[in-house]
């Protein structure tokens, strides 16, 4: 399948996650919950970019996908992006020490939450880290640093995957908002069965590779 094919039918899919997730959350405000829509869709995008490698080595019916993970990561960067503009513009107000100090909820002023603060750090650099995966998501890249660079680089996707775990988890356990959430569970059950496969794909390689040596 060609990659304009790829890029509208993911493209497609995210219009439609995005719906679904702003008619789940209609109560909300709009900015909040368009903001949370474009988050939801972002790590959805990267959770089945992780997992299609690992499904690939469990069975080879999965390989077929592979392709797929160069323009899974683009749209999961597109929608990560839409949600900070969001938020820049609907509550940070385009001043970025609302980022780090933090909004009292009540007040709207400037307070100082710890838990925010670096919820947010962690984002960012997430969010820096997607990007610039997102950016090298092409031949050309390969041919600047080198085949070897460029799969050092794709390879740290796990620790981009943690960040954003760590930083999803606290808004959504932690944050006013995250008890009107229906996200939570989904998410729970999603970062255990990430966790899981990987260790039966580590589990399943170690087994193989010492059959190969008998």
């Amino acid at each position: 399948m060609g990659l304009l094919i790829r890029h509208l039918l993911i493209g497609s899919v995210a219009i439609f996650l995005i719906y679904i997730f702003l008619l789940s959350r209609s109560e909300w405000s709009a900015m909040h919950a368009w903001n949370r829509a474009f988050a939801d869709v972002s790590l959805l995008f990267l959770v089945i970019t992780i997992m299609i490698g690992p499904l690939s080595r469990f069975h080879t019916l999965f390989a077929r996908f592979l392709p797929w993970r160069r323009e899974l990561g683009i749209w999961s960067a597109i929608m990560a992006l839409l949600h900070v503009y969001i938020l820049f513009k609907g509550w940070f107000y385009w001043e970025p020490i609302r980022l780090i100090i933090g909004v009292n909820q009540e007040t709207g002023q400037l307070s100082f939450d710890p838990g925010f603060t670096l919820a947010n750090l962690v984002g960012t650099v997430g969010l820096a880290y997607l990007l610039l995966l997102a950016l090298i998501s092409n031949n050309k890249a390969i041919e600047v640093l080198g085949k070897r660079g460029w799969d050092y680089l794709q390879q740290k996707s796990g620790t981009l995957y943690i960040l954003i775990v760590l930083h999803t988890a606290f808004f959504l356990f932690f944050f006013r908002l995250g008890n009107n959430n229906w996200v939570q569970k989904p998410f729970l059950v999603t970062v255990t069965v990430v966790f899981a496969l990987q260790w039966i794909v580590f589990i399943q390689t170690v087994l193989k590779s010492k059959k190969r040596k008998q």
